[in-house]
């Protein structure tokens, strides 16, 4: 009789082997083969469109995939649709996209192509019935950095694409801290088309500031403008409290036109105190930054061509801001978003 049952023991021990034998050689397969979003994110990288579809269409709506998988495939979903200029099933992926919170999910603007954006604030307004910035946390300050208004008596022109330019060094500067919350130069450009007000620096005022931080529903709007004459800059800015329309502090930097990055920095902590938050500098996030003022000129100038919605010179423009500077990581980020708009 113990004979019989160390055979059965036996027997049921070399079953469960074999059983999760099998599970572990299934699992290292899926491993070794990397799976769909694996092979997905590899037919993306070469921009067979097309075949991203057919291997996540069904995938991401798996009930058992992770949710971060979701996540990341309803995304490049999104992004193979606008490629394939399908709108409609770019929207749905958004849709659904936004259907897996909460946490909420916000796409970066400077790794997503415009379009890609400008369906995301859209979805996200039809579900909220709102323009305003989705907040966590009711005790964030938040912010919007409006563009820059170009007070230049020399070299104007040259300096025109830095309207652009500066609000985003502004915000690159204030990002990444966790008592503050930016509103993307991308959803302030989405909203003043939306509510019928020119993108327009030189139309800005405190009227502006307020009625536009009403809309976003954020606590303070900062207006800024630069001048440049003989190799020398100053910036300068407004910053509006929305609630009550009063201007509640004006702060300014001046130096060679050569340290412009040195001088948002300096700006940045200035305008940071009167909004009672501290910048670290483990805060900022200098790999994205340049000190070449060629290479931020080149920036800047896609950042309007994007706003124009002409994607393929827009792209040449940041490619030559990387040529001036290789490791300018966001212009770099930007070309790429734009390769599925220019074939």
């Amino acid at each position: 009789m113990n004979n019989y049952r160390r055979q059965l023991a036996g027997a049921a021990a070399l079953a469960l082997l074999m059983l999760f034998g099998s599970a572990a050689d299934q699992t290292a397969f899926a491993q070794k083969d990397g799976g769909p979003m694996l092979k997905a994110k590899s037919l993306y990288a070469s921009a067979q469109y097309d075949e991203v579809i057919n291997t996540l269409s069904g995938y991401v709506d798996d009930a058992s995939v992770p949710k971060d998988d979701k996540k990341e495939g309803y995304l490049l979903l999104g992004r193979s649709y606008l490629a394939k200029d399908k709108m409609d099933r770019a929207r749905s992926a958004i849709e659904n996209l936004l259907s897996l919170e909460p946490p909420v999910i916000e796409p970066d603007p400077d790794r997503e192509c415009p379009p890609l954006m400008k369906i995301y604030y859209d979805v996200r307004k039809s579900k909220s019935g709102n323009y305003a910035i989705e907040r966590p946390d009711p005790g964030i300050q938040t912010i919007a950095v409006l563009d820059f208004m170009n007070r230049s008596i020399q070299d104007h022109d040259k300096y025109d694409p830095m309207e652009k330019g500066f609000a985003e060094l502004m915000i690159n500067e204030l990002q990444g801290n966790v008592q503050l919350k930016l509103v993307e130069r991308e959803r302030i450009s989405w909203i003043l088309d939306e509510i019928g007000m020119e993108n327009n620096p030189e139309l800005f005022d405190e009227g502006t500031a307020v009625r536009l931080g009403k809309q976003l529903g954020v606590h303070t709007v900062l207006l800024g403008s630069f001048i440049v004459m003989n190799d020398q800059i100053k910036l300068l800015t407004r910053l509006v409290k929305v609630e009550t329309s009063e201007i509640l502090a004006t702060e300014e930097a001046t130096g060679d036109v050569d340290e412009f990055f040195d001088l948002t920095d300096e700006l940045g902590i200035k305008v940071a105190k009167k909004i009672n938050v501290t910048i670290a500098k483990s805060d900022t996030k200098t790999e994205e930054k340049t000190k070449s003022l060629d290479a931020m000129l080149r920036y800047s100038e896609g950042l309007a061509l994007v706003e124009r919605g002409d994607y393929e010179e827009a792209y040449q423009k940041f490619m030559a801001a990387l040529k001036a500077d290789p490791s300018y990581q966001k212009a770099k980020d930007r070309a790429d978003s734009l390769k599925p708009l220019i074939g």
